[in-house]
């Protein structure tokens, strides 16, 4: 275990970064099937699961301090050609949980620290995604909010944070038995 909090990161690191954000990317293209449903909370809901799943084991491999904040602007990089929302969402919250994980635990040794950044990663878009529709897209705001906050929102949120755990839970369980198996080296 290495006293520095920040590390170099290799080549092999970055693109390991780049591939896995795909592929979270790619599974979480469910959201095309949701995206015009105005429910607040939906969205992360149906992605929740899939973006702490790859973050997990992305975190598990690259144990280096800003490994989230890669995570989260490669996946930033392709969502803005989808939605400026969830570029900007991404990456504060990249941002946000990676400050967080240096905080508490100075980077991603610990597996409490993977499971707490991976968790956490899509349910801090929630606010986020308030915040930008408050103030760049108020009609999207009024189309969430028009009728005061919808209960399924609160359902969703709830959902968010309890699918987030479960994909963090196991992406850091089958990053371990991968790297017992000598698949995932760090």
């Amino acid at each position: 275990m290495s006293n520095k909090i920040f590390e170099k990161f290799k080549v092999k690191d970055i693109v390991f970064l780049a591939i896995i954000s795909a592929v979270a990317l790619c599974t979480a293209a469910v959201m095309a099937v949701v995206s015009h449903i105005y429910i607040f909370g939906l969205a992360q809901l149906v992605t929740a699961f899939q973006f702490s799943f790859f973050l997990a084991i992305a975190l598990m491999k690259v144990k280096k301090t800003g490994s989230l904040f890669l995570f989260s602007l490669f996946t930033g990089l392709f969502e803005l050609f989808m939605a400026p929302v969830m570029f900007f969402s991404s990456i504060c919250a990249g941002l946000f949980v990676e400050a967080l994980i240096i905080l508490i635990f100075r980077g991603y040794e610990k597996e409490r620290a993977v499971f707490l950044g991976s968790f956490l990663f899509i349910p801090a878009t929630l606010p986020l995604n308030l915040l930008f529709y408050k103030l760049f897209f108020s009609e999207y705001f009024n189309l969430f909010f028009s009728q005061g906050f919808n209960w399924l929102s609160i359902i969703f949120i709830t959902g968010t944070f309890i699918v987030s755990a479960l994909g963090a839970l196991l992406g850091i369980k089958i990053s371990r038995e991968l790297i017992k198996a000598g698949v995932l080296k760090r």
